[in-house]
């Protein structure tokens, strides 16, 4: 295992899968430093990508950025511009500068495909960031839920922002019926390997996957996926966590951040259908932004592979 892909992190949740010498045989084809042509094609025709970034007091955000298509393009395969003129519910932008690392997701929910880079800010202006490529792969179609997009030029209402430090019975009612969510977490170790950055991804599962313990905690459930513990790795190493939830109907966002920790005692991860192990997010923060995006979605389907949330009985 080469170590400019994987830090100590992701390097220690493969060894205990038994997947690390596979994922060094895979990663010699998976990442890249640079884009494929199919990976800039799929962003260019996106209406929404999603980015996560750092802020000055050290928080990771994971936040959606919209426009019509092209509004991502590629003119290099080293090279990412997105249009950032919408910032309604997006506090990203408050993170971004020259030089500072970045995380996207290309995620299209029409289709569950799915595409990953991380790299740092080379320009930067009222309209635009442009990302140069540090390290870039393709994602699985497992746990995405299909939806489509059923309007587009829907009006924002003024965006009306809430901030506190728990759970009102709004922000539990969205999050128990979620079957999507994005999260962000980021390694800063100073070796300047391509592992190094900021990473926001997707998660998915059925209606309830993500369990409201109390005010102030979440568990969420990992499941079968790649093995490259890219997300939980960075939460090993740093368990600051910055989560979005979306209300797809309504257009609201609910931004989480928490300090994020591994359970992987087997008596309690087998309480929860389909768990590998469970993510567990201490809350320190809320922020609900209200209609804070044009676009709506209608459900189409599950995913045929999200784990069924009943028990099994004995």
């Amino acid at each position: 295992m080469t170590p400019e892909h994987f830090h100590d992190g992701e390097l220690r949740l493969q060894e205990q899968t038994g997947d690390r010498e596979k994922i060094a045989v895979m990663t010699r084809h998976l990442m890249h430093d640079f884009m494929p042509d199919q990976h800039r094609a799929f962003f260019e025709g996106l209406e929404y990508v999603f980015l996560g970034t750092v802020d000055a007091q050290g928080l990771p955000h994971a936040s959606i950025v919209t426009g019509a298509l092209g509004f991502a393009s590629s003119p290099d395969p080293k090279t990412l511009v997105i249009q950032i003129g919408d910032r309604v519910g997006t506090p990203a932008f408050d993170a971004l500068d020259l030089g500072k690392a970045v995380g996207v997701v290309g995620l299209d929910l029409s289709n569950q495909r799915r595409n990953r880079m991380h790299g740092k800010i080379t320009a930067l202006d009222d309209v635009s960031v442009t990302i140069t490529v540090v390290q870039s792969y393709g994602n699985c179609p497992k746990y995405i839920n299909l939806r489509e997009i059923s309007e587009r030029e829907h009006p924002i209402a003024g965006g009306e922002v809430e901030e506190r430090d728990v759970l009102n019975t709004y922000d539990t009612s969205l999050i128990k019926a979620a079957d999507t969510f994005l999260i962000a977490s980021y390694v800063q170790d100073g070796s300047g390997a391509p592992y190094e950055g900021v990473d926001v991804n997707h998660r998915g599962g059925q209606p309830g996957f993500v369990s409201v313990d109390s005010p102030s905690q979440i568990t969420i459930p990992d499941y079968r996926g790649n093995n490259l513990f890219n997300t939980f790795g960075n939460l090993l190493l740093n368990p600051d966590a910055g989560l979005l939830f979306i209300d797809f109907e309504t257009g609201d966002q609910l931004h989480l951040h928490g300090k994020a920790s591994l359970i992987e005692d087997a008596d309690e991860v087998a309480q929860t259908p389909g768990a590998l192990r469970l993510l567990r997010i201490q809350i320190s923060s809320v922020r609900r932004t209200t209609m804070a995006t044009p676009l709506r979605w209608t459900f189409v389907e599950h995913s045929p592979v999200n784990p069924d949330l009943t028990p099994e009985k004995d």
